[in-house]
């Protein structure tokens, strides 16, 4: 694994955020046309921006060798619901590591410190979406111990 540090972003941080978040939409733009408007580095940098701003969402970053080389987005959810099994849940609402620093333990470290930061804001479980075709994403996933507990469906009628 590499060593990095993983921290809370910073407005400072927007830029090297959205320029890892720009590369994750590009190759769910080019893998799901249908799916995705294509967007720009612009609308990343308004993305990330506004995430940062949100209360109930937490924007961490992963450093290596004083370069941000990842990001995860967090949203804490509280339930009220009586028939769902957790009343508070965390949310991965975005991931990604820079294409030059993949297949090196970053998006792990970065899962494991949101399990870690959930837990300990009162948090009984961890929920994320990930498309089908993302095959390393779900990889990483399964690996860390998460399971499929439903699966959307679409057809594109025009």
């Amino acid at each position: 694994m590499t060593d990095i540090n993983i921290a809370k972003a910073e407005l400072k941080d927007v830029a090297d955020i959205a320029r890892i978040s720009y590369q994750v939409g590009k190759m769910h733009d080019e893998a799901v046309p249908e799916y995705f408007k294509p967007t720009d580095e612009k609308e990343h940098l308004r993305v990330v921006s506004e995430m940062l701003k949100e209360e109930n969402v937490v924007v961490f970053k992963a450093v290596c060798k004083g370069q941000i080389c990842g990001f995860l987005f967090l949203e804490m959810i509280h339930r009220q619901s009586k028939g769902l099994a957790f009343s508070k849940i965390g949310n991965i609402l975005n991931l990604g590591v820079d294409e030059t620093c993949r297949s090196k333990g970053i998006g792990t470290q970065l899962v494991e410190y949101a399990e870690d930061f959930v837990l300990k804001q009162g948090g009984e479980a961890l929920d994320l979406n990930v498309f089908a075709f993302n095959k390393g994403a779900i990889k990483l996933y399964e690996r860390l111990g998460y399971k499929t507990i439903d699966v959307s469906m679409r057809k594109v009628l025009k």
